[in-house]
C-alpha cells in the first residue's frame, strides 16, 4: 500500500496533527539530509501554503520522514493510534 492510500485511510480530523508532529520528526532528523531535494523543496512548497494536512502534501510528507526518521514516524503513529499506518514504519531491528 503507498502513502496516499495511507492518508485516505486517516481521519479527516487528525491530519492537522498528524502533519504537526511529523514536521517536527523531520526538524529533528539526524538523517535529514537522505530526504531528496526536490521531495524537501516539496514539502516546503504545502508548508508554505498551508496544506501539508492535505492529502498530497501527508503522501509527500510521510515519504520524506520514511527517508529521514522512520522510527520517529513510527512513533508518531504509534502515539495516535493510527495502527494501519504504522505498520509502514515499523522499526527495522
Amino acid at each position: 500500500m503507498g502513502y496516499r492510500e495511507f492518508v485516505k485511510s486517516i481521519p479527516t480530523t487528525m491530519r492537522e496533527l498528524l502533519a504537526e508532529r511529523l514536521i517536527d520528526v523531520m526538524l529533528e532528523a539526524k538523517d535529514g539530509s537522505r530526504v531528496p531535494s526536490s521531495l524537501a523543496k516539496t514539502i516546503l512548497f504545502y508548508w508554505q501554503r498551508e496544506q501539508l494536512a492535505s492529502e498530497a502534501g501527508l503522501t509527500n510528507l510521510l515519504e520524506a520522514v520514511s527517508y529521514a526518521d522512520p522510527d520517529g514516524a513510527f512513533t508518531v503513529m504509534e502515539g495516535l493510534g493510527l495502527e494501519e499506518l504504522k505498520l509502514a514504519f515499523r522499526p527495522t531491528n
